[in-house]
């Protein structure tokens, strides 16, 4: 029996922390979002999979430098130009929209600019990939973008919907919090038409929810973009269709920057004891670790500065500080 191979990933954030003038002396983490962006292309002409998803908010805002979607479009256009489809949804960080370029006229290139349907046939299986992009207030919005998608579907074509949304059940975060109904939030009995599963982009946490027995799935980000994500793995997918519809599933586990918070005592103002402190909590993290010190004063952030860390941390260690005082001026 014939059967379909799609990978299929998301949130990637390309341009995110990334040094564009390559001067910057400190650590910068969006190398580690390029790495698994060029990681999974890799896969995909090596596995020679039929079709790439990408589920949205391939940049990390609206307006990148040149470098970065220049960098990106090559990647694209080379997987592309081996003969692999591509399908892009846009997300909101990518303002429903993506930088114009002559890349993406790549026959292979698809790009929902609007609710549209794109047709293919994939080891002599017709499959039809519907979607549309990010759209703020979803929860009124997706009946009439159904409507208009469905008019355009073939009943007898195996069929998916794409789209960069929160869906009502999704969770997010450490403590797990649940998107409930609201105006920029999918409600499930929204959901119609003869799809075989629904591929969604928005929120980081991979997470597989079922409809009326169809899939709704989220890959999730590629790389930890916060570290309320510090728990959470991050991977691709690869979706295996026959003419049934959708027979396996696997998540593909993508190496992350782990991450860890330090929370400092209001106590030790002294630059030894500040030091002992911290020294105490980073004996057992690892070196590539990205690292949050939370300060929980004006006397403590003084002391934290580049030539403090220098003294202490790995090279390869990514610092960040939270001056929570600020909060109570």
């Amino acid at each position: 029996m014939s059967k379909f191979r799609i990978l299929y990933f998301s949130d990637t954030h390309l341009g995110f922390d990334y040094p564009v003038s390559g001067k910057s002396k400190h650590l910068r983490r969006g190398f580690d979002f390029f790495n698994n962006f060029h990681f999974i292309l890799q896969q995909a002409k090596t596995r020679r999979v039929d079709l790439v998803i990408h589920g949205g908010d391939l940049f990390f805002r609206s307006k990148v430098p040149g470098k970065v979607v220049n960098q990106t479009y090559d990647a694209l256009f080379e997987l592309a130009d081996s003969d692999i489809p591509i399908v892009i949804v846009p997300g909101n960080h990518d303002r429903s929209t993506l930088p114009v370029s002559l890349f993406l006229e790549h026959p292979n290139i698809h790009v929902f600019r609007q609710p549209d349907v794109f047709h293919f046939n994939l080891q002599g299986i017709n499959l039809q990939v519907a979607g549309f992009p990010y759209v703020k207030l979803i929860g009124k919005e997706l009946p009439s973008i159904l409507e208009r998608i469905n008019k355009r579907i073939k009943p007898y074509d195996l069929s998916i919907l794409c789209m960069h949304q929160a869906v009502e059940g999704a969770t997010v975060g450490p403590v797990g919090y649940t998107f409930r109904a609201g105006p920029d939030v999918v409600k499930p009995p929204d959901l119609g038409g003869n799809f075989s599963a629904y591929l969604s982009g928005h929120i980081h946490r991979h997470q597989i929810l079922y409809f009326s027995g169809i899939p709704f799935i989220y890959a999730g980000s590629i790389e930890r973009t916060a570290f309320a994500e510090r728990f959470e793995e991050k991977g691709y997918m690869y979706l295996d269709f026959d003419h049934r519809g959708l027979v396996d599933m696997q998540f593909e586990r993508l190496p992350s920057r782990p991450m860890f918070i330090i929370e400092l005592p209001d106590d030790p103002v002294s630059r030894k004891n500040l030091l002992s402190s911290i020294k105490s909590q980073i004996a057992s993290l690892p070196a590539n670790a990205a690292v949050l010190i939370s300060s929980p004063s004006k006397g403590i952030s003084e002391h934290l500065n580049p030539k403090f860390f220098r003294e202490f941390f790995p090279q390869n260690t990514h610092i960040q500080v939270r001056h929570k005082w600020l909060r109570d001026l």
